[in-house]
């Protein structure tokens, strides 16, 4: 019995959502031309979310998909929109790097989440199993600054995840 417990106890945790214990602070829905590609998710330790740099909150983004996107596609729209918001080629050379590696093709209906810890660590889950982390505190604020930048390319969506409109 004792063994059946501790089995149970380690696997609830190993699937535990990386969101679990966020409070949620926003969401919408990007679309491009007559698609809507994806409905993002915006997830804090606590209320309210500072977005300034060197935030110590936990923050969590997560993604859920409507459309097939081919990972080098999701790469390569991440560092479009680094170099929109003014970050230097050679951070977004390294950035795209671990990327490559961790991301995979997205389908309808997957869930990427990025979790961003105290200490500036990003995890990467696809659902609620972990695929891969940058340690790298930049790289997480920099991945947020995409969608909650002032100078983001999609400001609707940014109040929209900021819990500022509806």
């Amino acid at each position: 019995m004792f063994k059946w417990l501790a089995v149970m106890l380690l696997s609830s945790s190993v699937y535990a959502s990386p969101i679990g214990q966020l409070e949620k602070i926003g969401a919408g829905e990007m679309s491009y031309l007559f698609w809507t590609l994806y409905r993002a998710e915006l997830f804090a330790s606590e209320r309210p979310l500072s977005v300034n740099a060197g935030n110590k909150q936990v923050t969590a983004l997560r993604i859920e998909y409507y459309k097939t996107i081919d990972k080098q596609a999701l790469v390569e729209a991440t560092a479009e929109q680094w170099q929109h918001l003014g970050y230097s080629p050679a951070d977004i050379a390294q950035w795209v790097v671990p990327l490559q590696r961790i991301w995979p093709n997205v389908t309808p209906g997957d869930r990427l989440t990025l979790l961003v810890n105290q200490s500036g660590m990003s995890q990467f889950y696809l659902a609620d199993q972990l695929i891969g982390q940058i340690d790298d505190p930049r790289f997480g604020e920099a991945f947020l600054a995409i969608w909650l930048s002032e100078n983001t390319s999609e400001p609707k969506l940014r109040q929209q995840l900021l819990g500022l409109s509806q």
